[in-house]
């Protein structure tokens, strides 16, 4: 019985950290996976070089012309064999435990088909990466799942992969499109996923704050996406809109808040035109 799990790392200029996220990879108690690295148009010498004199059984890398992390995402499940699916990010980190403990789960409970842990940050910052406790009414309010969770590879095909038109909110849009297939979900209370935020100014987490407009963009395209299934769960665009004007870590920079931006662009365009198309 095929129970490979194949990791799939999307790589771009990650050369600095993809060796010690290798690392934790192969110091896994579970050792039935293939490793899958998507370079995504960054320079092939200095991946090379990362890994070199690294043992590294069951590695595939491949490259691409820069199509961003969901086309790398889907391009490496094209080339999986295994029959459950990881995403790993090229500069995060796993414990040695994660792939037997979500393994197991999903072996011994058939309903959950999205297994995930508790989340640390690491680098930058070393706390806690709070994930509310799943229940749906939340989920599609804020994300809660991280990208890093263990799932089978069919619901992933017939989900029809990462929607490459995103570029935020691509791993919130899939969970939101197993989830209303009926997915079950299950987190680990362990701390068995790590999550870097980079010191530099390259940080994925530091362009996201720096890219609110696009985010507001993102997240109405989710709205519309999956509009009947936010309807079927009580959640209206006004209802979302009050949800977050209230919960306070929300709030920045008046205008530069993205989820003000859209509400105005929804409800108020006169004033949005003036305030943001100067």
């Amino acid at each position: 019985m095929n129970e490979k799990i194949s990791i799939i790392i999307p790589y771009y200029n990650g050369e600095q950290y993809i060796r010690e996220t290798l690392e934790s990879v192969y110091r896994q108690t579970y050792q039935d996976f293939e490793v899958i690295i998507v370079n995504d148009g960054s320079d092939h010498n200095g991946l090379e070089a990362s890994i070199r004199n690294l043992p590294h059984p069951n590695l595939k890398v491949i490259h691409q012309e820069n199509q961003g992390q969901s086309a790398a995402r889907n391009n490496g499940v094209k080339l999986a064999t295994g029959k459950y699916i990881l995403f790993l990010d090229c500069d995060d980190l796993i414990d040695q435990t994660f792939l037997a403990k979500t393994h197991t789960i999903l072996q011994q409970r058939p309903e959950v088909r999205i297994c995930y842990s508790k989340g640390k940050f690491f680098e930058k910052t070393d706390k806690e990466w709070v994930l509310q406790p799943f229940n749906i009414y939340d989920f599609l309010i804020e994300n809660s799942i991280p990208i890093t969770a263990l799932i089978y590879k069919e619901d992933f095909e017939n989900a029809g992969g990462f929607d490459a038109r995103l570029n935020y909110y691509e791993d919130w849009d899939f969970w939101i499109t197993l989830i209303k297939s009926g997915a079950g979900t299950y987190k680990i209370d362990e701390f068995l996923f790590f999550y870097r935020i980079r010191t530099g100014s390259d940080s994925l987490t530091n362009i996201s704050s720096d890219n609110r407009f696009r985010l507001s963009d993102n997240f109405f395209e989710i709205y519309k996406k999956h509009y009947a299934f936010y309807q079927e769960n009580g959640l209206d665009f006004h209802t979302i809109m009050s949800f977050i004007r209230e919960n306070k870590k929300y709030k920045a920079k008046y205008y530069n808040e993205w989820y003000r931006k859209l509400m105005y662009r929804l409800f108020k365009p006169k004033k949005f035109n003036r305030i943001y198309k100067r």
